[in-house]
C-alpha cells in the first residue's frame, strides 16, 4: 500500500493556502510572519519542520495557533476550490485502488479532503484509508500504524517534513517537487526518490502497480535510494472517521 500526503501531492491547492496565510497573518495581526507576495513564496515558510517552520519570527505555541487557524480558513475557502484531484493522477489512483489500494494521510480536515476528491474520483477509486488532523496522533503516528498493520511501504509528500515523517515511520520516503516546498528544502531532507511533475508521479505510480520489472524511469526524476516496490497486502481497509 502508498500512501499520498494530499495538498501539493494529489490537489493543488497552492493558491489557496497563500490567501488564506495572509488572511489569518491579518487576521491574527502577526507582522512578524513574511508578507507572501504569491504563491510562489509558499517556501519560505514551508521548510524544515512544519510544526517548528515559522519559529524563526514567532513562538512556538503562537505558530501553532497560526496553523490551526490557517487549516480553518483552507477548509472554509475548499468550496471556492475549482478543481480535485491533479488531472494526471486520476487514472494511476483508480489503477491502485483497484489493485493494492493506497491511503492518504493529510493534515488538512477529514470532510474537505474527501470532498474534494470525491470531485474527481469514483467510489471505486477513492483512497481506503484517510487520515486527516481531525483523527488522534501525529503524522508519524499514523504512517507507522499503516505500515504495521495495513503493509504500507511509503509515503509520498511535498515537503522535507514530510520526508522526516515517513523515515521516522520506517517507510520509504518519495517528495514531488511541484508541491509547497522548495527543491532545496526537500533535497536537504534525503528522499529516497525525487519526482519533479505530476507526470513523473503518475509513471512512478503506474510502474508500482505493474511490479518492478516493468518499472519505467521518469525523465525527471532524481534517485537518492533503492526503487520502492509495491508491497503484497491487499486486505481491504476502512476510512478513518
Amino acid at each position: 500500500m502508498l500512501v499520498f500526503d494530499f495538498d501539493g501531492v494529489l490537489h493543488d491547492s497552492r493558491t489557496r493556502a497563500w490567501r488564506c496565510y495572509q488572511d489569518a497573518r491579518n487576521e491574527m495581526e502577526l507582522w512578524a510572519l513574511p508578507d507572501l507576495a504569491g504563491p510562489g513564496d509558499l517556501p519560505v515558510v514551508y521548510q524544515g519542520v512544519l510544526s517548528a517552520s515559522l519559529t524563526r519570527w514567532v513562538d512556538f505555541e503562537i505558530a501553532e495557533r497560526f496553523w490551526k487557524r490557517h487549516a480553518e480558513l483552507t477548509a472554509q475557502a475548499a468550496d471556492g476550490e475549482p478543481h480535485g484531484v491533479i488531472p494526471e493522477l486520476a487514472g494511476p489512483l483508480a489503477g491502485l485502488a483497484a489493485g493494492p489500494g493506497y491511503a492518504v494521510v493529510t493534515g488538512s480536515h477529514h470532510t474537505t479532503v474527501r470532498t474534494l476528491l470525491a470531485r474527481t474520483l469514483t467510489p471505486e477509486a477513492m483512497p481506503r484509508i484517510l487520515l486527516s488532523r481531525d483523527e488522534t496522533g501525529s503524522k508519524t503516528d499514523k504512517l507507522r500504524n499503516l505500515r504495521t498493520q495495513w503493509g504500507a511501504t511509503a509515503y509520498i509528500g511535498d515537503t522535507g517534513s514530510d520526508v522526516r515523517h515517513a523515515h521516522a515511520a520506517g517507510l520509504t520516503a518519495i517528495a514531488v517537487a511541484y508541491g509547497y516546498a522548495s527543491r532545496e528544502d526537500l533535497t536537504s531532507a534525503r528522499p529516497d526518490r525525487l519526482l519533479g511533475t505530476p507526470a513523473d508521479l503518475a509513471a512512478w505510480c503506474r510502474a508500482q502497480a505493474a511490479g518492478p520489472t516493468t518499472a519505467p524511469e521518469p525523465s525527471s526524476t532524481t534517485r537518492w535510494g533503492h526503487c520502492l516496490t509495491s508491497g503484497p497486502n491487499r486486505s481491504r481497509g476502512i476510512h478513518g472517521t
